[in-house]
């Protein structure tokens, strides 16, 4: 598609705001540009309850519009040039090459679907910019003593908040690297026959584990009565409200974490990632009874 022709799609599509009005963008800048059309995408993300994917897409959004020093950029100038330029200026950020590819990735993600929606040029302004993600060697993860330090520390002078999100890195480990997601969704349906069955909410899968007594343990820590519940914590019936509960509530336990792993002398932050990465580590090298 050439400029001319570019030019026309957009002037066709001033009304395709989700509001049934005219995309006008900051500066005076008339037309449906890659931020207002990038901002639609996150409206759409939340309509359909996917919260967690609406903020992260806002704050790459919010790092290109820090880099542009204004709030629109016309698809006619989302060019090859630009891309480049952003990338560079993401390196001198001093960012992690899996941080930089995230940023570029999602930006690629969002211009794709506006080529598809008829927006902007079929063109590649990304080509020749290596955005894939690189794993990295050494994931950090406790060892079995390790765990077990954290399990035995006294925290008789913490607050609920510590103790909590010591529970919870624990019970993931012991759920064997169960996100967070899905804890915080279980209830007492979930166990039955001495076996813990819960779909993933990210993929859908379906996944059994033994109802192990350590987890049982914890459980009945915080149970509470009127609930079904393991962890009666987010409560919220609308689900943008409930999603904010957890936003919150994930930040809470992350933070007090890693207060835990600095008492612990780690050397690397502690949170939920870690607990997961503990499971996965340590099943290569001691058995389940051990764990438990």
């Amino acid at each position: 598609m050439d400029n001319n022709n570019q030019k026309n799609v957009q002037t066709a599509t001033l009304t395709l705001s989700p509001h049934g009005e005219n995309w006008r963008g900051a500066e005076g800048l008339e037309g449906f540009g890659f931020i207002a059309y990038a901002n639609s995408r996150v409206e759409k993300l939340r309509d359909e309850g996917r919260y967690d994917a609406a903020i992260k897409l806002k704050k790459y959004l919010r790092k290109f519009i820090t880099y542009l020093g204004k709030n629109e950029v016309p698809f006619k100038d989302f060019d090859a040039l630009l891309m480049r330029n952003y990338h560079t200026w993401l390196k001198n950020q001093e960012l992690g090459r899996n941080t930089i590819s995230l940023y570029i990735r999602n930006l690629k993600r969002v211009y794709k679907l506006a080529v598809n929606d008829g927006l902007a040029a079929d063109s590649n302004p990304f080509e020749g910019m290596d955005v894939s993600y690189r794993v990295k060697k050494e994931r950090n993860g406790l060892t079995l003593d390790e765990v077990k330090r954290l399990r035995d520390l006294d925290l008789g002078g913490e607050s609920e908040m510590t103790v909590f999100a010591r529970d919870i890195f624990l019970f993931t480990v012991y759920a064997r690297g169960m996100r967070s997601d899905d804890i915080f969704r279980l209830t007492r349906k979930n166990i039955k026959n001495g076996q813990l069955t819960y779909r993933q909410h990210v993929t859908g899968k379906e996944i059994s584990i033994p109802w192990e007594p350590a987890l049982q343990e914890i459980a009945d820590r915080y149970r509470q009565k009127g609930t079904s519940l393991l962890f009666p914590i987010i409560t919220a019936k609308d689900p943008r409200e409930q999603w904010r509960q957890y936003d919150s509530l994930l930040h809470r336990i992350n933070y007090s974490l890693k207060k835990l792993g600095e008492m612990m002398e780690l050397g690397y932050p502690l949170n939920l990632t870690v607990a997961r990465h503990s499971w996965e580590s340590m099943t290569k090298s001691v058995s389940i009874s051990d764990i438990l």
